[in-house]
């Protein structure tokens, strides 16, 4: 889920290519190798490049010319606005994919989400390397309030929402406990959990409710995007609308989060960035790094004698004004414009499913915020 620079090129095609293909130079320009990485394609400048208008009679291919999965974006509206497809290009180097008319071969989904109105109103959401919930209005309805982001560790590259679920209500399996695939042990209350953002009036956090309505704009197979709307609350002496466009790619550990603050009296306020921090009174200090400048926080939550431990994240790329703890929370604290979008990603991993550590997954943050600062560059040809 990282920026895409795209670079349209009125050149000619490049050998080989006809009416019926197109290239696409993919570059990473960064001294780091890019792995399974979101390419994005504005439809509008293929068509400029390509009289090819029936979508769904096409397939992308890879430099040995292996077809690939892709996706359509629609982001809601109905009309297709992008083309989406995975690329692994080494650090300085240039790779070549080629999008051309045929019958596409079936890949496996890698991104799932949806309303589970059997778990009250729970909003699910996963990829196949890590899921997350938030809570709806039937749960807020039995007086249990929560509008943090829940983190459910598991070490499969399969879908499991739906298997956890069932299983749970239906007595077989708890998703509480591990039963080889991971659980849910991440503890949200009422916080903003793992990376939820909400105004930050006179120092103290404003907390909105359970959201009231979830409508999922991009469903896969590799990026799930969804529509959060939460009812008007106070914050001070102003009145709040939220809204959270969230999206996850195949691979990526990061949602991108969208948080709207529509303010009453249209002026500009402090929010703050949380991760709550379950960690006694007397947590060490080596459990929690702080870059405000870079953007970067990160959190590791107290080990779990049987289950491990979470690490905890959030990158912002436009940088924090300042990192510090309060409220049961590592904060990152920022001002808000009045209906505009506030742009970060959040997100964790467990010992149990690639990070060894924390000084790992801090290093990962690092990496990652750097491909944010040096997005791949796409020409078409």
């Amino acid at each position: 889920m990282k920026p895409i620079l795209f670079l349209f090129v009125a050149a000619p095609l490049f050998a080989g290519c006809s009416s019926s293909e197109l290239a696409l130079t993919v570059e990473n320009a960064s001294s780091l190798n890019r792995e399974n990485e979101m390419v994005e394609v504005p439809w509008d400048e293929l068509q400029k490049k390509w009289n090819e208008t029936d979508a769904e009679s096409i397939i992308v291919t890879d430099q040995s010319a292996k077809q690939i999965p892709y996706q359509w974006i629609t982001e809601g509206v109905g009309s297709i606005s992008k083309l989406i497809f995975l690329a692994s290009v080494k650090a300085g180097a240039k790779a070549v994919f080629k999008i051309k008319k045929g019958k596409s071969e079936t890949f496996a989904t890698r991104v799932y989400g949806r309303l589970v109105p059997e778990r009250k109103d729970d909003f699910a959401w996963e990829n196949n390397r890590v899921a997350f919930r938030i809570y709806g209005p039937a749960l807020e309805a039995t007086g249990e309030i929560s509008n943090g982001m829940d983190f459910w560790a598991k070490n499969t590259d399969s879908l499991v929402i739906d298997k956890w679920y069932k299983n749970d209500l239906a007595g077989i399996a708890s998703y509480h406990e591990d039963h080889g695939e991971g659980l849910d042990f991440y503890k949200v209350g009422r916080t903003l959990g793992l990376g939820m953002t909400a105004p930050y009036i006179g120092d103290s956090l404003r907390l909105g409710n359970n959201f009231i309505a979830a409508t999922i704009l991009d469903r896969g197979p590799l990026r799930l995007t969804f529509e959060l709307k939460y009812k008007p609350y106070a914050a001070g002496s102003k009145t709040i609308t939220e809204t959270r466009v969230i999206s996850l790619d195949a691979y990526s550990r990061l949602n991108k989060i969208e948080q709207t603050f529509v303010v009453s009296d249209g002026t500009d306020i402090p929010v703050a960035t949380g991760i709550v921090m379950q960690q006694p009174a007397d947590y060490a200090a080596d459990v929690i790094f702080s870059e405000p400048q870079k953007g970067i926080m990160a959190y590791e939550l107290q080990p779990d004698s049987a289950n491990g431990t979470i690490y905890t994240g959030v990158i912002n790329p436009a940088s924090f004004s300042e990192i510090k703890t309060g409220e049961g929370h590592l904060l990152g604290i920022n001002n808000c414009v009045s209906g505009s979008k506030y742009v970060y990603y959040a997100g964790g991993a467990w010992s149990k499913a690639g990070f060894r550590s924390f000084e790992e997954w801090v290093g990962f943050l690092v990496n990652r915020q750097a491909e944010l600062g040096s997005p791949l560059k796409v020409r078409i040809r």
